[in-house]
C-alpha cells in the first residue's frame, strides 16, 4: 500500500510518531533503497522511550497491512486484471507490466479515499510535521543506521513537495507511475503512451470505486 492507504488506519490517531512510523519504511526505501532498517531485530532498544516505541509499533502496523494486502486475493485479482490493460501500452518499453500494475493499484487506492474524502492530505502531513525529529534519528540509529542524513534530505524534500493530493488527477497517478518506474528503468514515454496509461488508469478506478473499501475493512479487522 502507498502513503495515503497506510494513513488511513492511523488518521484518527493523536500520535505523530505512530503515524509517522506506519509509512517509515516507504519513506525510507524511497531515500536510499540500498538501506536496508530491521527494528523487529532490536526490539529491546524501544521500550525505554514512549517516542521510540510509538515509531516502532507504527512500523509494525505498516508491515502487518502490507504482508496482507499482498496476499489478499483482492490485490492478486485487481492487479491482474492491470496488468493485461496495461501491457500493450507500455509493450516497447522495458517496464514490466506486473511491476507497473502493482503500483497503479495502490495510487489508484489512494486516488479513491483521496475522492471520498476518507483521508485529507493535511491532516497527512500535519501528523507528520508534528513528529519528532530527535526520535526518528534516535529510532534509525538504534536500528543500525549510523548517517540518518540521507533520510532527513528526502524528508524535507517530501515535506516541501506535498506531492500526495496530486493523486486526485489521473495524469499525475501516470506521472508518479512512470516515475518510480525509472528508478528501475531508463524509459520514457511518448505522449500517446501516457494518454493511453491515464485512461486505462481513469478507467479501472470507476470500476474499483464501489467495492476498494473492502480490503480497508479486512486489513482493519486483521492490524493488532
Amino acid at each position: 500500500m502507498n502513503f495515503l492507504s497506510h494513513f488511513y488506519f492511523e488518521r484518527y490517531s493523536h500520535n505523530p510518531e505512530l503515524v509517522l512510523g506506519s509509512i517509515l519504511p516507504d519513506l525510507i526505501k524511497n531515500a536510499d533503497r540500498d538501506i536496508n532498517v530491521l527494528p523487529h531485530k532490536y526490539e529491546d532498544r524501544f521500550i525505554t522511550n514512549p517516542k521510540l516505541q510509538s515509531i516502532y509499533h507504527g512500523w509494525m502496523r505498516h508491515m502487518e497491512t502490507d504482508r496482507y494486502f499482498h496476499n489478499a486475493p483482492f490485490f492478486y485479482n485487481h492487479t491482474h486484471d492491470l496488468k493485461v490493460l496495461l501491457a500493450p501500452a507500455v509493450v516497447e518499453t522495458p517496464i514490466r507490466p506486473s511491476f507497473l500494475s502493482h503500483i497503479a493499484l495502490e495510487l489508484l487506492l489512494d486516488h479513491l479515499l483521496l475522492r471520498h474524502q476518507l483521508v485529507q492530505e493535511l491532516d497527512f502531513y500535519e501528523h507528520l510535521a508534528a513528529a519528532d525529529r530527535d526520535t526518528v534519528d534516535r529510532f534509525l540509529k538504534r536500528c543500525e543506521v549510523e548517517d540518518t542524513q540521507f533520510f532527513f534530505t528526502y524528508f524535507d524534500r517530501f515535506m516541501s513537495a506535498r506531492y500526495v493530493g496530486g493523486y486526485r488527477e489521473f495524469a499525475q497517478i501516470t506521472e508518479a507511475m512512470i516515475s518510480i518506474c525509472r528508478r528501475l528503468w531508463d524509459v520514457r514515454l511518448s505522449g500517446e503512451q501516457n494518454a493511453w496509461v491515464t485512461a486505462i488508469i481513469g478507467d479501472y478506478a470507476a470500476k474499483l470505486d464501489g467495492s476498494f473499501h473492502v480490503i480497508f475493512d479486512d486489513i482493519r479487522l486483521h492490524l493488532p
